[in-house]
């Protein structure tokens, strides 16, 4: 990833996942779906502000290095006990062939510009045998909603200059991941689809928890008036278009049980 995304998210680790539980809920659930050993030797890659390697690490286990490309997520993971907090790139682990028995990486190889590298990289890392526990956007109860935020997105996408290249330049929509997977080694054993529905105090409130996280990067990007019509016109379609008129965060997402091929 570049080094706009690790800066991206410095800027929004100080209130990463704390208004709302997003990634902290579908980290548990990802986790508890896996199940994964004790004794295991664990890897959170794009470990963010911790959530999944919080709940591994509550059910006893020990070995968990807890990767970030952002510092200041770093700087923050560092804090919590018996976790090896590391800088790490997804696309180019520093780190040593089959040193694990688990990777988890929750939201993030659909956020990366080459996710077939990192594919790669993990099924270096991973032991024979080992799993790779996968979540990615999926469908949901929204009765459109995501779908017309996605629209706005790239109406304002197209207004910068270098669209995508701006922010944080993501490989355009994958569908057919294990595909991706299989070129690196890798089978997708499992698949599980999941939902949450989390209250919010309003469209208002909606809004901030979509600028908390990895969204924020195209509102940073545009100028002044852009970025005001861009808060309008999603804050509109929250209250015209989302089943509950913005008051819940509804969201789903795809597990995926995979694992290195030998």
């Amino acid at each position: 990833m570049s080094e706009i995304n690790a800066d991206l998210f410095d800027r929004v680790a100080a209130g990463y996942d704390e208004a709302v539980p997003f990634f902290e809920t579908f980290g548990r659930l990802l986790v508890d779906w896996v199940a994964p050993p004790a004794g295991a030797r664990v890897l959170d890659l794009g470990a963010g502000r911790g959530a999944i390697t919080r709940a591994v690490a509550e059910r006893g286990i020990e070995r968990v290095v807890a990767g970030d490309i952002s510092p200041e997520m770093v700087e923050r993971l560092a804090v919590l006990p018996g976790v090896d907090g590391r800088l790490l790139d997804a696309q180019a682990l520093d780190l040593p062939d089959g040193a694990f028995d688990v990777v988890f990486a929750g939201f993030v190889f659909s956020i990366l510009p080459q996710p077939e590298l990192a594919a790669s990289e993990v099924a270096r890392v991973l032991r024979p045998g080992g799993t790779l526990a996968l979540s990615v956007p999926g469908p949901s109860t929204d009765g459109g909603w995501w779908e017309r935020y996605g629209e706005i997105v790239a109406e304002f996408t197209d207004r910068l200059d270098g669209g995508a290249a701006a922010g944080l330049d993501p490989a355009e929509a994958v569908t057919e991941w294990d595909a991706v997977l299989a070129r690196a080694g890798l089978v997708v054993v499992d698949v599980h689809t999941t939902e949450v529905d989390l209250p919010l105090d309003g469209p208002d409130a909606h809004w901030e928890w979509l600028m908390s996280h990895g969204n924020r990067w195209l509102h940073d990007a545009l100028g002044e008036t852009d970025r005001a019509e861009f808060r309008n016109r999603v804050l509109r379609s929250l209250d015209e278009d989302h089943p509950a008129r913005g008051t819940r965060l509804i969201a789903g997402a795809d597990f995926f049980r995979i694992e290195r091929a030998d």
